[in-house]
């Protein structure tokens, strides 16, 4: 096992002989975990809609999606934002970033650690903040088709303007790809958390995804949000939907 000394110690060294952050990323990376290394795959999404005359309104989204495999690891790093005004009165300023770390045991099952960070104007929640570590196994596997399930446990925090609370939770998800036609994929995310804390309260979290290639590095998506808080503050919606239409670009960086 690597000792906690060592991976700082990677780390600066890294630091100090890397010419940017992400090639600091990449030399730590391997020194704390040594293995068979990928390039890092970063995919960027942004959509625009405007409307002027009768309503003036104005939607901004912007996603990053960065992923890297370090055999038998692999790390993902994901950011999404939404931004809107009607009217000149926001209606919407939500950020969403996630950070997950699978340790690969076999070709069907994995451990993982995610960290889980929100914030939402509009739900009045200044940060959500939760971390939790468990166990996903493939569920089935297809020539255009693969699903995989998890389970787990961890904490979570939450502050809102007017309250905040620390509990116990769970993490119940399942997820699929399927890749419908050569132009056409569905994603699927599904994610309970229910309270270990409070008997009967739990959060959901939904997320689907129709992506179809307009390039080599170009794809049109059309993305489903949907999140669910059965304890949503009074005078707060216990559902929030979000559909977006984005253009997504991805790219690599060479690997070490």
């Amino acid at each position: 096992m690597i000792s906690r000394a060592f991976i700082a110690l990677a780390l600066i060294a890294s630091l100090a002989k890397a010419e940017t952050l992400s090639d600091a990323i990449d030399t730590y990376i391997v020194a704390a975990a040594p293995g068979s290394s990928s390039p890092w795959t970063v995919t960027g999404t942004l959509g625009l809609t405007l409307t002027e005359g009768n309503s003036e309104t104005i939607t901004l989204t912007f996603g990053i999606e960065a992923i890297k495999k370090f055999d038998p690891w692999t790390l993902k790093l994901k950011l999404n934002s939404i931004y809107a005004e009607s009217q000149s009165v926001q209606t919407a300023n939500e950020h969403i970033f996630v950070q997950r770390l699978e340790r690969a045991i076999d070709e069907i099952s994995a451990l993982f650690q995610e960290f889980y960070l929100e914030h939402d104007d509009e739900e009045n929640l200044n940060y959500r903040a939760q971390l939790t570590v468990g166990y996903m196994r493939r569920l089935m596997k297809k020539k255009d088709f693969e699903m995989w399930g998890e389970i787990g446990a961890g904490i979570l925090h939450e502050e809102f303007r007017a309250t905040d609370d620390t509990e116990g939770i769970l993490q119940l998800g399942v997820n699929w790809v399927w890749k419908i036609t050569e132009q056409l994929t569905y994603t699927q995310i599904i994610t309970i958390y229910p309270s270990l804390s409070n008997g009967g309260e739990f959060r959901l979290y939904w997320e689907s995804v129709f992506s179809t290639p307009i390039s080599e590095r170009l794809d049109m998506r059309l993305s489903i949000i949907d999140k669910y808080d059965s304890d949503a503050p009074v005078g707060v919606d216990d559902n929030d939907l979000i559909i977006t239409l984005t253009i997504a670009i991805k790219f690599t960086k060479g690997a070490k």
